[in-house]
């Protein structure tokens, strides 16, 4: 072997020719063009996948460099050991690969420390990977970096790695580099580390053809699960087949509720798990826990115990969620895999839901429109009825009319309505309370919308069902508007019991009169009440109110009710009640003497009293009768 006293490694690069063969002093080189080592670095990355080669390039990299780092140990006789580390530099740029600018080089080789960063100019693997790919997210500079750690760790006797922070293949202006050894690194380099860990060709193969087993394996199942959902969608099946569908794709149990937490369907075969029907209950609480309090947007995997996993996705239409489609698995938790299939599953329960929930609505409109016509009477009642019971809806069992007005809230969108709120909310929350109830109860309600103004007919077999009165729903639909719109206007107007179809106009308009009532008594008193008002209150004024305007009737009433009120507020006194009561008494003093535990004397002065600042004859029939309608009057507009 010849060896040289000059360390410059220009000189020792020389070739002999020996029959077609070349040489590097004594050793045997073979030269090659990037462009095909290009072309080999992309059959590697498109056969086993760029991680997969990723460690590939890296470790013949790493032993790239410490074949050399040896051989020019052999070859020169280096003044020191700086001097031979420093030369992988140079080899670099001797073997076209690239040029290496060293920016921060802090080594002491005695000692055992490394540490250096600066840049490489024109990385032929960054071009020919660019060449052949788009631009990566991480840096892809492999052999590279390989060979760095692999020259300097011969020459410090100790392990270095090199990571590659800035490279031109992921779209950076230049290719960056830090180098340390693993000491120095500590825990930041754990993950590097699997890299380099020695696997021939072979397993990488075997990994390879593995993954892609599992690949096919994955692609299979999402395929026979969109295509099995997808037909039975087609075929209008519902969600317990759906549930079935997936079960069976996935040997797994699924469960599908409603927005409500309320079940809509499950299955589980019991040949991969045997579930009662309390756990199905305990999936359900545990699922309403941990979603209920706040809005969930995407699939997420939850630990019921220590063995037990839930994956939750939400079946969204339109941004809003309408339920949520869970599987369970005990012992290992779920994957990307499982987090695909049960996504796949809920996007074709959503459309499942939309069909159902469009057609759902085209039923509500058209008996909307039928209940608009029936208010109107414009049409024959009978023919009416008749198409409502095409709809599995009997108008001639007994119902009340309730109207819902909100002043500040609309159903329809902005554009449609002019100056209303964005927000719709109350109205939201109110149609689905209704929805609930219909499911809950086993029973449906015939809704007409206009704008800010919902009118239902509530049947009083639901009533009974509930086991309320319509007083006490009127005022459960009340407290749920107030929750959700805090301060704004609600107005409900309830009519009497309609017991014959020919009565729903009259009660239709007994319960739009209700609404008027509370409008006017805002307007004459300047306040702003949401109210509940209900029209067997009104009594015979209801009559009244057909045939004249609400505020003439309460300015009827001020004429003979105002003075009397201003004196009670005044003196503390209690004419007006008193009043009420011996109206309500017939006149009789002596039986509205003890219901108010009043002496007769003191009954008298009362009675005469009043009659001298209203300016009326009690003893008159007339008179009588004028009082009783301004009391009625204040009774309904709440002045007493």
């Amino acid at each position: 072997m010849t060896s040289t006293k000059n360390n410059e490694l220009s000189n020792i690069f020389s070739f002999f020719n020996h029959g077609g063969d070349y040489y590097f002093q004594e050793k045997r080189m073979v030269i090659s063009s990037t462009d095909a080592w290009g072309v080999l670095r992309k059959d590697l990355i498109d056969t086993l996948g760029i991680q997969r080669a990723k460690r590939f390039l890296l470790r013949y990299g790493w032993n790239c460099g410490k074949n050399e780092a040896r051989m020019l140990k052999d070859l020169v006789d280096w003044e020191n050991d700086m001097d031979w580390l420093v030369a992988g530099s140079q080899m670099h740029q001797i073997g076209g690969r690239v040029l290496s600018y060293p920016e921060y080089f802090q080594v002491d080789m005695e000692k055992g420390t490394f540490h250096v960063s600066g840049h490489w100019v024109d990385s032929y693997e960054a071009k020919q990977h660019l060449q052949h790919y788009a631009l990566y997210h991480e840096p892809i500079c492999y052999f590279l970096i390989g060979y760095g750690g692999g020259y300097t760790s011969e020459c410090m006797g100790k392990r270095v790695i090199f990571k590659e922070t800035e490279c031109v293949g992921k779209g950076d202006k230049q290719c960056r580099y830090v180098a340390k050894t693993v000491e120095e690194w500590g825990s930041e380099i754990d993950d590097d580390l699997i890299n380099y860990e020695e696997q021939d060709i072979a397993d990488e193969l075997d990994i390879v053809y593995r993954r892609v087993e599992r690949q096919s394996e994955i692609l299979h199942v999402g395929t026979s699960i969109t295509k099995n959902l997808t037909f039975a969608l087609l075929q209008d099946k519902g969600m317990n087949d759906f549930a079935k569908i997936l079960a069976d794709d996935l040997s797994l149990p699924v469960f599908i509720q409603n927005q409500y937490f309320e079940d809509i369907a499950h299955y589980a075969e019991e040949t991969y798990v045997n579930i009662q029907e309390y756990q199905w209950e305990n999936m359900r609480e545990f699922i309403k826990q941990k979603v209920s309090d706040r809005v969930l947007t995407q699939t997420e995997s939850y630990e019921m115990t220590s063995h037990q996993h839930l994956l939750v996705s939400p079946i969204i239409i339109q941004n809003d969620v309408y339920g949520y489609i869970s599987i369970y698995r005990e012992r290992a938790p779920f994957g990307d895999a499982e987090t695909d299939f049960l996504e796949r599953a809920a996007s074709i329960c959503a459309v499942k839901m939309l069909n159902e929930r469009t057609a759902i609505q085209t039923e509500e409109r058209m008996k909307g429109d039928l209940l608009e016509e029936l208010f109107k009477s414009e049409t024959n009642t009978a023919d009416i009825v008749k198409r409502f019971s095409y709809f599995g809806y009997n108008m001639n069992t007994p119902h009340y009319v309730v109207t819902f007005e909100l002043p500040n809230y609309s159903l329809f969108p902005e554009s449609e309505v002019p100056n209303t709120n964005k927000g719709n909310s109350p109205l939201k929350a109110l149609m689905n309370f209704f929805d609930r109830e219909e499911t809950h109860f086993h029973t449906n309600f015939v809704k007409l919308q206009k704008y800010n103004k919902v009118t239902v007919l509530i049947s009083e077999g639901y009533l009974h069902k509930k086991k309320i009165d319509i007083k006490r729903f009127a005022e459960e639909c009340y407290a749920l508007i107030q929750k959700e719109q805090k301060t704004d206007l609600v107005y409900i107007g309830v009519s009497k019991i309609c017991t014959d179809a020919e009565q729903y106009s009259k009660r239709y308009k007994e319960s739009i009169k209700a609404i008027e009532v509370s409008k006017a008594r805002n307007r004459l008193m300047n306040t702003i009440n949401s109210t509940i008002v209900h029209a067997d209150e009104l009594g015979h004024i209801m009559i009244l109110l057909d045939a004249r305007k609400p505020e003439e009737l309460l300015a009827y009433a001020h004429e003979f009710l105002a003075d009397l009120k201003s004196y009670d507020e005044k003196n503390s006194t209690e004419l007006i009640r008193t009043l009420y009561y011996y109206i309500e008494n017939e006149c009789n003093l002596h039986k509205t003497a003890r219901e108010m535990n009043v002496s007769i004397s003191g009954m008298r002065y009362r009675i005469t009293r009043i009659e001298e600042i209203i300016g009326v004859d009690l003893s008159k029939a007339s008179s009588k009768f004028e009082i009783q309608i301004s009391l009625q009057t204040y009774m309904v507009f709440n002045l007493l």
